[in-house]
């Protein structure tokens, strides 16, 4: 059974030492301390660190190593005076996103886990040593590479054996040598993803080309049509003149012969009674 008596600072409040006290959990009497600013929780029976941590804000050091420890709390993202945190020989299988949130960390010991990946937000700290061998990472966040010039440690040795595709063994605790590779792989990604970039924007300005060429060529077949219909409307404007014109000179001919005829009828009578007029006068 645990003692909770042993649960107290030292005489100064600010350091904690509970190694080898078969802790299963965290203590919330513990967390009280608000002063301290080192805990150290290694060789227990932990399998997770409690969200209250975050209430420790003076915490400068926290070790955890050789627990059962499967990851750390998202709240750890607040507890912002970390500058060490030791927890080495635990289960760990990722890192919580907010770990990118801890300005002040320098260094991060997490060797002898099973993480299989690492956030990119670890980019964001500012790390001077990080040590992670003896797990199961089969590739390092191109991030990394933002901690050139102020990453000095660096160890990845006995990880997966696909970290060997992009890192040879021989540099796997050369922290210079792999963040130059990674850098290398970070340009080179951000010239792909430019170049991607740039694809999307040619194809969709093609794209829109080709809706242009294809309303423009539209316009075009319309204003043909439209021209075609004018020109057959005139067309048929013209034959509709040309018709009336006809049909009124047919008209006025036949006035006109009708005329003629009627003229010659009435002179024909006239000559006729006259020769009628002239045989009355010889009998």
């Amino acid at each position: 059974m645990e003692d909770t008596d042993n649960y107290e600072p030292d005489s100064s409040g600010t350091l904690m030492d509970l190694k080898y006290q078969g802790l299963s959990v965290v203590e919330p009497q513990i967390l009280s301390y608000t002063t301290l600013v080192y805990l150290d929780v290694s060789f227990n029976l932990l399998e997770s660190l409690p969200d209250e941590i975050s209430l420790l804000q003076n915490l400068e050091e926290l070790h955890c190593c050789s627990n059962k420890i499967a990851s750390l709390p998202e709240s750890i993202g607040s507890v912002q005076s970390l500058r060490l945190i030791k927890a080495n020989n635990n289960m760990l299988i990722s890192l919580p996103k907010s770990i990118g949130q801890l300005q002040s960390l320098k260094s991060l010991v997490l060797s002898d886990n099973i993480l299989t990946s690492l956030p990119d937000e670890i980019g964001n700290c500012y790390l001077e040593s990080l040590l992670l061998e003896n797990n199961s990472l089969c590739r390092l966040p191109l991030s990394l590479a933002l901690l050139k010039g102020k990453l000095t440690q660096l160890d990845v040795s006995r990880n997966d054996q696909q970290m060997q595709t992009t890192l040879p063994t021989q540099i796997h605790q050369d922290a210079q040598s792999i963040l130059w590779i990674l850098a290398l792989q970070r340009e080179k990604t951000h010239c792909i993803d430019t170049l991607k970039t740039d694809v999307k924007l040619l194809q969709h300005q093609i794209h829109s080309s080709s809706e242009a060429l294809a309303e423009a060529k539209q316009q075009i077949e319309l204003e043909q049509k439209k021209k075609s219909l004018e020109d057959d409307f005139e067309s048929v404007r013209y034959f509709l003149i040309v018709r009336y014109l006809c049909r009124e000179l047919r008209r006025k001919a036949l006035e006109l012969w009708q005329s003629v005829r009627r003229a010659c009828a009435k002179k024909y009578s006239e000559r006729q009674a006259k020769v009628s007029a002239a045989q009355v006068d010889a009998v």
